[in-house]
């Protein structure tokens, strides 16, 4: 299987609310040779107020916003998913794709009715190489250069990484050259570190993550924080029983005979803090997972020799009715969502049903005015309202006059924080942005995009 290596440059850093403003994926072959390249930008949506610190590190001006040459968001996201379809089936990567473009990406299909699980249905798998260049810091310190930052930290920062390893990154916050920096890496680990590439790819596979810990032997657990990585022996012991996805794991330095006997309240006190000796592992965000052979030094690191280290795990995973209270304990940390109020934070709230499912494919084949009926057809009430709003951004002289109304209304409510809408960014928090640098010197882009904000209804 090949590789859809994809990059982001947004409107800022909320993956519920800010938007995508320049989208770049490049399909390699499973040997990451290039056969393919798109690109496509698109104008502002009306309702999304952009982060003035997004568009000048992005070199986004006000007048690149509105360029009615660009396509509208509505037209650019049926673009990207007409192209990730005849690139499928793939695995879908970038840098820190996991954490930030995949749910800006589930997020804008999910606002233009099409398949929230694109990258991850069909065939399709998702990796992150942040996750690689991470436990190749921690396994292969000397495969890769790891960069320090202005605060004297080691960084792992694309746009600093991917320079100190001999890339010349040049155009960095560039959706497309991101993913050239981002390829560059992914083969500087491959070739460098083939034991850290190829120990950590598999795990793209879910059911390969839970195959790791469905087992007594330990395992090694990368972890990154601060720019610092660490290295834990861990093994399962238990999952949250809504949500299986999630998998807990036994930190190994911790004595089980301490551990295996507690009540369920104590035991929760063990998901949190430093020394806690349960922790959560995502099988579905390409956790680093590795054999202990990978980290030599994970004996002397945690102050164990390996027979020990080998004897906790077996004792921890043949005791079931420590991973079914565990289980207990993660479903009270981790309740279900509280029902939200905002169209936008009910993504995961259900699949639509069959019915609507064929009313949004006829809403993307049909002309606005179909499209407003179809609109109004809609069984659920969230996707009623994203295509009510399509519709108003789009063309909304196809919507009656109340509907209409009703959608100016909300257009203003949401860029003011009015009536008691405080989702998104407002046109006045992001002119405070501007006014609370502490820059001493703003550039003049700055200056542009406060007076484009101030012009705003």
């Amino acid at each position: 299987m090949g590789f859809v290596f994809y990059d982001t440059e947004t409107t800022g850093t909320d993956t519920t609310f800010d938007q995508i403003l320049q989208f770049a994926a490049i399909r390699t072959d499973d040997d990451l040779n290039e056969l393919d390249r798109f690109e496509t930008r698109c104008r502002l949506l009306p309702h999304v107020i952009p982060a003035p610190g997004a568009l000048l590190a992005t070199r986004v001006t006000p007048a690149m916003l509105i360029d009615p040459r660009l396509p509208t968001h509505y037209e650019m996201m049926l673009q990207i998913a007409e192209k990730l379809r005849a690139w499928s089936p793939a695995i879908f990567t970038g840098y820190n794709t996991l954490s930030f473009d995949e749910p800006l990406l589930r997020q804008a299909f999910y606002q233009t009715l099409q398949p929230v699980y694109l990258t991850n249905t069909n065939g399709n798998q998702r990796a992150d190489v942040l996750r690689l260049a991470q436990a190749t810091a921690a396994l292969a310190p000397n495969a890769m250069a790891v960069p320090i930052s202005a605060r004297g930290k080691p960084t792992l920062r694309l746009d600093t990484l991917a320079p100190a390893n001999g890339f010349a990154h040049e155009n960095a916050h560039d959706a497309l050259a991101d993913v050239e920096a981002t390829i560059y890496m992914a083969r500087l680990i491959r070739d460098r570190a083939p034991a850290v590439w190829h120990a950590l790819l598999p795990l793209v596979d879910k059911a390969e993550v839970k195959a790791h810990l469905n087992t007594s032997e330990p395992k090694c657990l990368v972890e990154y924080h601060m720019g610092v990585p660490s290295t834990r022996a861990v093994v399962g012991c238990g999952n949250h029983p809504k949500n299986p996805t999630m998998q807990a794991v036994f930190d190994l330095r911790r004595d089980p005979a301490e551990v295996l006997d507690l009540s369920e309240e104590d035991l929760a006190g063990e998901t949190k803090g430093p020394n806690r000796a349960l922790r959560t592992v995502y099988a579905n965000k390409m956790p680093a997972l590795v054999d202990p052979g990978l980290a030599p030094d994970l004996p002397a690191t945690i102050g164990l020799h390996l027979p020990e280290i080998v004897r906790r795990a077996a004792v921890v995973s043949a005791d079931n009715q420590f991973a079914a209270r565990v289980g207990r304990v993660m479903e009270q940390r981790y309740p279900p969502f509280e029902p939200a109020q905002i169209v936008e934070q009910r993504m995961y709230e259900g699949f639509p049903s069959r019915a609507d499912e064929n009313r949004m494919q006829e809403f993307h084949k049909a002309d606005w005015s179909v499209r407003a009926e179809i609109a109004e057809a809609l069984e659920d009430d969230r996707y009623r309202e994203l295509a009510r709003r399509l519709v108003f951004v789009n063309a909304p002289e196809a919507l009656t006059d109340p509907r209409r109304s009703q959608l100016q209304a909300w257009l203003r409510n949401r860029r003011h924080g009015r009536d008691g809408v405080e989702v998104g960014r407002t046109i006045s928090g992001a002119l405070a942005e501007l006014d609370n640098d502490s820059s001493a010197d703003q550039p003049p882009e700055a200056e542009a995009i406060r007076s484009w904000l101030r012009n705003l209804d």
